[in-house]
């Protein structure tokens, strides 16, 4: 938990960390003492309090490995597995054996979406879990057969590792523990139709493709407003000055980049829609969190998002245009507002999740 036990950013990935860290918690398996570990720049993994919040100088004892031990990298710690990688060699000599969560390999094979400085982060940390990963989990089919390829043509590995497709769960507030007081309303009126988009804003997710179908929409007339929800990303400034300098802009353009789970939670089951336009992704939380809130998804046409068609997504072409997409798009919300797509919800939930990760660890321990 090196990344989320520092700063929790309410990320994708760190909805899922968060969620099946606690899911784990939850099942408390009699087989395993679940700990959770974090570590800094200059201290090796040591073992934490979370969830409850971390003292302002942690004093738990440092990671230490012994025969049955299994250590879980959950959170995408690019920089603590590369710093700290002698002491999980160590671990490793000392008769654990090491788990990582893989959520993607777009940094590898996309590195034209990321900073130079994160792929290169990314390459590191891709090797040193190829020379010293027993096992991987993997959030699709998808991540499952790109991290195999990449093992095999990147770092010559085809053997000597496990890997597992866990399924991942959907509902932001009903992990185990996660606080369900009194309900969260969205910080504005959600009363008229809006179409949603959650993420990161980052050059992938395609957020100027859905602006530029909606300024062609707003240009027809149409009411409906687009509502972006993701922290400012990498390489996209020109987006967010398009963004803030549009003149729909707190309006008929709305943007979020400060929202906790509860307020998500309000602003899904409010809307008429999520629009998932991402060029690339390893799994596609929110078409899963739009899905669980019985709302349409409105879907760039990729294979992994094509497994979900049969739960009421609706695709657009991958290389759609302006119009095209505006096109789709209004097809689309007209359907959703006048009821006529029938969304089924997913039925696996971070218990499950958590259930498939001990059954892996179980299954390779013996």
């Amino acid at each position: 938990m090196a990344v989320i036990s520092n700063h929790d950013a309410g990320t994708g990935i760190q909805r899922v960390v968060r969620a099946l860290a606690l899911a784990l918690l939850d099942e408390n398996p009699v087989a395993w003492d679940i700990r959770f570990v974090s570590a800094r720049r200059k201290r090796r993994y040591f073992e934490i309090g979370w969830p409850e919040p971390a003292p302002a100088h942690p004093v738990g004892e440092e990671m230490r490995g012994q025969l049955g031990d299994v250590f879980v990298g959950l959170d995408y710690s690019l920089d603590a597995v590369r710093r700290h990688r002698r002491q999980l060699a160590h671990f490793r000599r000392s008769g654990g054996t090491l788990w990582f969560l893989v959520h993607d390999l777009l940094p590898l094979d996309r590195p034209e979406w990321f900073s130079r400085n994160t792929v290169i982060r990314y390459g590191a940390w891709l090797g040193v879990l190829a020379g010293l990963a027993d096992g991987f989990l993997c959030n699709s089919p998808q991540t499952e057969s790109e991290l195999r390829n990449a093992l095999s043509r990147v770092h010559g590995l085809s053997h000597g590792f496990s890997t597992q497709v866990l399924p991942m769960g959907h509902a932001i507030l009903d992990a185990p523990h996660t606080s369900r007081n009194a309900p969260v309303a969205a910080r504005f009126d959600t009363a008229a139709p809006f179409a949603l988009m959650v993420g990161t804003l980052e050059p992938r997710k395609a957020h100027d493709e859905v602006l530029a179908a909606f300024d062609v929409l707003w240009r027809q007339g149409r009411a409906d407003r687009l509502v972006l929800v993701g922290r400012l990303g990498w390489q996209v400034e020109f987006l967010r000055d398009r963004i803030i300098n549009h003149p729909e802009y707190t309006r008929r353009l709305l943007w979020m980049d400060d929202v906790s789970d509860a307020e998500l939670f309000a602003i899904y089951e409010a809307c008429t829609g999520v629009v998932i336009a991402s060029h690339g992704e390893g799994f596609g939380l929110p078409l899963i969190e739009a899905l669980g809130h019985g709302k349409p998804v409105l879907a760039r046409d990729l294979p992994v998002f094509r497994i979900h068609e049969e739960r009421g997504v609706h695709f657009f072409p991958a290389t759609a245009s302006s119009q095209a997409l505006a096109d789709a798009a209004q097809v689309w919300l007209d359907a959703a507002r006048a009821g006529k797509i029938t969304v089924s919800a997913p039925t696996d939930d971070w218990r499950a999740s958590a259930r498939m990760l001990l059954t892996a660890l179980d299954g390779n321990n013996k």
